[in-house]
């Protein structure tokens, strides 16, 4: 029976980040396994003399000597993340000053005001104000800072612990004396550079024989211990060695003797491994040194590092016969992986950050395919980047739903081929799957609404808190974090109750009608159920034209960057249901158009005019055409450069459009058509788009796609005519049914 294909692409989040206050702590611990933060010029150059990872500063003190302080301060802040002074200090020189001389300053007086999640203003005290910057910077533990109890209970989930020391990491292989004189300098480069790696404190060499005379000449070999085992390293001597030996919260590295480690692995010091292993592909160093070295692939089942916490192989019973096979063997490291899955390790490969390099250039193997280790259970370990925040699909807690009732429509266009063709086009854009010659449908039965409590908005319609993000659960097609405009220093407004209405990036909120059409309509349907709640509306924006029954404070002014925090947030996370306008959306949007009418008004033919479908196109040949046959045609002009006017839309029977990708800003208004009107959208060929097409259809409108060939200006507006006279003469019934 042939094995079973197991492929994981779990996540790995920073959970552990941790945050000290350095003072007077013994220089000789590694300090830079941290990173830290210090309250006087005088701390900061004692320890970055010591390569200590300072990221901030907490100054509430004024100085004697203003001048002095302010030079010395506008150097060290080039060299740090951000500095939180007190507002007694920053009243030295006028805000001006502040404003054009710094961009990480953040004042500890006014902090709760600009990130309300603090919950507490500062008490005025340096411990404080420590405790403040570790909210601030999204740290899980802070050590050697002692708080106020108050303080302590708002900033959960941190802890505050003291007297502590950075774990320490040991590295366990086997090094062998090869017989190739190439190989056997690439293996000792390997330890070498192992021996050289700061974050690495202990080496562990489980070896056949004594071999020391090998490194013993190679500076602070004093960290190389040998053990001789007589035998070739197997896993399962690596399990019991760790289990037996090794002391409580140690991260313990396996890896293959050609294998080294650079700046990668301060990255460790931010998880807590507990129950879990990083099981790492590796990056190939093809001799030009670590920073040219490339991901091995394209197969990622291949694992050369297994990094654990001790009290993990400590605290497990291991069956070892089960794992007594040895390292470097075709299939062993797949086999390795099964076996600890089936003991409650949980496996995770983030070697797109987490990088392990591979020093074998020499091209000699020692072994063959009937070396090869076999397993019931193959497992392809997706390489992945270490998540800075963890990510939730959606909150706790049932949603309520809103819904969209079923909408039935048939793709047309000038040909059954032309119908065939766009929809193919469409489909393979991944957006649309609609069938020519037949009914679709489109229907949403329940769109949840989901509900926070003290979250963060952001721009595009993104929750999230100081600790989690909300993806949704199609992350996969909607990876709408991409386009966020935040991060953890975006200022916030605070609000009681927030509206989250996701996109996929801000433009949305760029032109009046496709914020009225995309954001408008769903707010106001949220608006139905959660009276009162505010939501983004960009500064300027005049819908005076909208019968809204919304208050001005509801309103939060759009901006960027910036967020909203709120006691409560609603609405949706990322998602087809999320993102697709109803039927119902659009109902909502005419009750709100006073003007809006139900049906035509007469034989009004509104045109969208652009670069290619001008104002002289118009006139010269739709109006003269259209005029032609019938004398009693109006036609009226509208374009995206003057929005919110609704006035050429309301009451016509037909609408000419050039549409296509990116064109929404052209067709936004369109959902003011009264129902049953002809809109005619043309599309380049080979660049097809559904959007407006959607829109049609949800509005009840009756609508055709007609597809031109790429051309100069001049050949498309030919074939735009062309083609709407063949048009206008086939349905001239549909036209004089609606007038």
């Amino acid at each position: 029976m042939p094995p079973r294909l197991l492929t994981l692409t779990t996540p790995t989040v920073r959970n552990q980040r941790t945050l000290i206050w350095l003072r007077q702590q013994d220089p000789n611990i590694k300090w830079n396994k941290w990173e830290s933060v210090v309250s006087s010029f005088e701390d900061y150059h004692r320890w970055d003399d010591l390569d200590a990872r300072i990221v901030g500063m907490v100054l509430v003190n004024v100085p004697a000597d203003i001048q002095s302080f302010v030079d010395e301060l506008y150097e060290i802040s080039k060299e740090v993340q951000v500095v939180l002074i007190s507002h007694e200090i920053l009243s030295l020189k006028t805000e001006e000053f502040w404003a054009e001389n710094f961009d990480n300053l953040i004042c500890l007086d006014t902090a709760e005001d600009s990130y309300p999640f603090l919950t507490l203003p500062w008490d005025g005290t340096l411990n404080d104000g420590i405790a403040i910057m570790a909210h601030l910077c999204r740290y899980h533990r802070l050590v050697d800072t002692t708080i106020s109890s108050a303080r302590l209970d708002s900033i959960k989930p941190i802890q505050a612990v003291l007297n502590i020391v950075p774990q320490e990491t040991w590295l366990i292989t086997q090094f062998f004396r090869h017989q190739n004189p190439a190989r056997h300098s690439e293996i000792l480069s390997c330890l070498q550079r192992n021996i050289e790696c700061s974050y690495i404190d202990r080496i562990i060499l489980l070896n056949e024989k004594d071999l020391s005379k090998d490194w013993n000449a190679i500076p602070d070999s004093n960290k190389v211990s040998q053990i001789i085992i007589k035998k070739r390293l197997t896993y399962a001597n690596f399990l019991q060695f760790v289990h037996d030996e090794v002391p409580a919260n140690v991260f313990t590295i396996l890896s293959n003797a050609d294998i080294y480690f650079g700046r990668s692995l301060h990255d460790l010091y931010d998880f807590d491994l507990s129950g879990r292993t990083m099981a790492l592909l590796r990056w190939d160093d093809d001799g030009t040194g670590s920073d040219e070295a490339t991901i091995f692939g394209p197969r990622a089942d291949s694992q050369d590092a297994w990094i654990f916490l001790s009290d993990t192989i400590r605290q497990t019973t291991w069956p070892y016969p089960t794992f007594d096979f040895p390292l470097g063997q075709p299939g062993c490291d797949n086999a390795f992986a099964a076996h600890l899955l089936r003991n409650h390790i949980v496996l995770s490969n983030p070697a797109l950050s987490f990088k392990t390099y591979h020093l074998h250039n020499s091209d000699v193997r020692n072994y063959s395919k009937k070396d090869t280790i076999r397993s019931d259970l193959y497992i392809n370990l997706v390489p992945t980047y270490i998540i800075d925040t963890k990510q939730e699909q959606v909150p706790l807690g049932s949603p309520t739903c809103i819904c969209n009732q079923l909408v039935s429509f048939e793709v047309r266009s000038s040909s059954l081929s032309n119908e065939i063709s766009y929809c193919t086009m469409l489909e393979k854009e991944g957006r649309y799957k609609w069938e020519a010659t037949v009914e679709n449908n489109y229907f949403e039965p329940a769109i949840p609404v989901y509900s926070w409590t003290k979250s963060c908005v952001t721009t595009n319609g993104l929750v999230y808190d100081p600790y989690t993000i909300y993806v949704g659960k199609h992350i996969e097609e909607f990876p709408y974090w991409r386009g966020a405009n935040v991060d953890i220093f975006t200022p916030l407004h605070r609000r009681n109750r927030m509206l989250a209405i996701p996109f996929a990036d801000s433009s949305v909120f760029q032109h009046p009608d496709t914020y009225v059409l995309q954001y408008v309509s769903r707010a106001e349907r949220l608006l139905q159920d959660y009276p009162g709640s505010s939501f983004w509306m960009p500064a300027g924006m005049n819908l005076s034209y909208l019968n809204w029954n919304v208050h001005d404070s509801q309103i939060v002014e759009w901006k960027e960057p910036t967020a909203c925090w709120a006691e409560e947030v609603v609405g949706f996370v990322p998602g087809p249901h999320a993102q697709e306008l109803g039927h119902e959306d659009v109902q909502v949007l005419r009750r709100m158009l006073p003007a809006w009418k139900r049906g035509p008004v007469g034989q009004i033919c509104t045109v969208v005019v652009d670069s290619t479908i001008t104002n002289r196109f118009v006139l010269e040949r739709l109006t003269a055409f259209l005029k032609r046959d019938d004398p009693d045609w109006v036609i009226q002009i509208v374009s995206d450069r003057n929005p919110g006017s609704y006035d050429s839309i309301v009451g016509a029977s037909l609408c000419i459009v050039l549409g296509g990708p990116e064109t929404q800003t052209k067709w936004a208004r369109l959902w003011a058509l009264p129902t049953d009107a002809c809109v005619i959208e043309f599309q380049q060929e080979l660049a097809v788009d559904g959007e407006l097409q959607h829109l049609c259809h949800v509005s009840d409108l009756k609508s055709w796609v007609l597809l031109l060939a790429k051309g100069s200006v001049s050949d498309v507006q030919d074939q735009i005519m062309e083609q709407f006279e063949k048009w206008y003469k086939r349905n001239q019934i549909e036209l004089s049914l609606i007038s």
